[in-house]
């Protein structure tokens, strides 16, 4: 067996692990680099050609990281299977649809604003690019539905395990035929936590797996607990009563915005905060809600038993209000507080939340509530890290808000988790580190080996290419 990672090795995002084995080639993921925009358009827009070229994909999830060149590499020509959960498929025509969208805006935007510094030949891709890619989808259930293998090619196999990070997440194993016999592979994806909103836990596999790509966000941390997030939600509510305060809230509008919502709605109904206005203001996150509608067997039983076996949908209550035009979006700039404003993208990269910050940040009346990951050279990231001034298309905005960084609502495991995974796969002998900024996979990558484990571990090089 032969791994080449091609992404999300020393760093966060871009997934993309090509697999080797007897002339077989699966991809797992394929991610859109984020961060530094004109470092990420360079290397989103050279997309390695040898993966055009493989026999099928695997995808983990949905988060845009993880799926966002699925249309890049169908329009350079691949032919094969992309092959995910039910739910994964629906999640990830919305948010491939999206980015196609916002390519376009941007660029036209861009063309019109003569912003040369930023602007790319062309997008990625366009809304023309999604139907392709949309047709080479095939489901394969959760381990937990059926045991059974999937065959996805001749000699090759897939199960898929619960990774409780997002609706739909899961961590494949592939089993390859060789002549030395059957090879197994896990690949973690991203791993959730326990007891998060509407999912259910991580599953282990039980297969007897030999080698696992074990991801590492988290590789020097543990979270505190939800619990512990929302006597800091009260307050902050409360304060944007007081003070009329505009609370602005960059999420992920899959994942973050419905745990958030979730939240709050039983904090609502608990009468733990006063009633204010709450505005989801992404259409992407209202369109990922009704998928969340559609896939209520996904849900973990303390969401039918808080909501749904009362007759309530998790996601929706009374004072919160789901935008959907531009108009409606725009209309937000000119209420007073207090109110709240959950909006895309998370990282602050892209989508209507660059613009609510360009209108409150100057503001020191204003709080940003910072609830997920951000990576390096993000806007969310200079957020969180204090910065004083940051530039938003272009122009510099003074940071006179309130930044509050709460990194109880990660959806990624902690350390101890990560390291629990590993320890509950049967028959494990070697651990690649992916998916995390270098201190965080070293630290890892250290405590794998003091904890008296006889794996190998090793963390994952951009590009590097192991035999085994």
């Amino acid at each position: 067996m032969k791994v080449t990672f091609y992404g999300a090795a020393g760093g966060v995002t871009g997934s993309k692990h090509l697999l080797e084995v007897n002339g077989k080639r699966v991809l797992l993921d394929c991610g859109m680099f984020q961060g530094n925009r004109k470092e990420s358009l360079e290397r989103n827009y050279h997309l390695p050609m040898e993966l055009v070229d493989v026999d099928a994909v695997v995808l983990s999830h949905a988060h845009l990281d993880h799926c966002g060149l699925l249309p890049r590499l169908v329009k350079l020509g691949y032919k094969g299977k992309i092959f995910c959960t039910p739910a994964t498929r629906d999640i990830a025509e919305l948010i491939m649809s999206d980015s196609a969208h916002i390519q376009e805006q941007d660029f036209k935007w861009m063309q019109k604003e003569h912003l040369k510094l930023e602007q790319p030949a062309e997008p990625l891709y366009e809304m023309d690019d999604i139907p392709p890619t949309m047709d080479a989808f095939s489901f394969v259930p959760y381990a937990h539905e059926t045991n059974d293998w999937t065959e996805i090619l001749p000699g090759v196999r897939l199960k898929l395990y619960e990774a409780g990070h997002i609706l739909g997440s899961a961590s494949p194993v592939l089993e390859f035929d060789s002549a030395n016999g059957p090879q197994r592979i896990c690949f973690s994806g991203d791993l959730g936590r326990k007891n998060t909103p509407l999912l259910r836990d991580p599953d282990y596999p039980k297969d007897e797996i030999p080698t696992l790509l074990l991801e590492s966000t988290y590789g020097n941390r543990e979270h505190k607990t939800r619990e512990t997030a929302l006597g800091r939600i009260k307050k902050i509510i409360h304060e944007a009563v007081d003070n009329r305060s505009k609370i602005i809230v960059p999420a992920f509008a899959l994942g973050r915005t419905q745990e958030l919502v979730y939240t709050l709605h039983r904090m609502n109904d608990e009468g733990e905060i006063p009633a204010i206005p709450i505005y989801v203001d992404s259409p992407l996150a209202s369109r990922v809600t009704q998928v969340f509608r559609n896939h209520r067997h996904d849900y973990d039983n303390d969401a039918w038993k808080d909501f749904l076996e009362k007759g309530e949908f998790p996601l929706f209550f009374d004072g919160l209000t789901y935008t959907k035009s531009t108009r409606e979006s725009m209309d937000l700039n000119t209420k007073s507080g207090p109110m709240m404003i959950i909006s895309a993208a998370g990282m602050c990269e892209a989508g209507r939340i660059r613009h609510h910050l360009r209108n409150n940040l100057e503001n020191p009346n204003n709080i940003v509530m910072m609830i997920g990951f951000m990576a390096a050279n993000t806007l969310g990231r200079k957020l969180v890290e204090g910065a004083d001034t940051v530039n938003i298309w272009g122009t510099p905005y003074d940071v006179k808000a309130r930044v509050e960084v709460f990194n109880e609502f990660s959806a990624h495991a902690g350390a101890n988790e990560l390291e629990e995974f590993a320890e509950n796969i049967p028959g494990l002998e070697r651990v690649f580190l992916v998916h995390g900024e270098p201190t965080q996979s070293k630290a890892l990558e250290e405590r794998l080996k003091s904890n008296g484990h006889k794996w190998t571990v090793r963390i994952a090089e951009e590009e590097q290419a192991v035999a085994f």
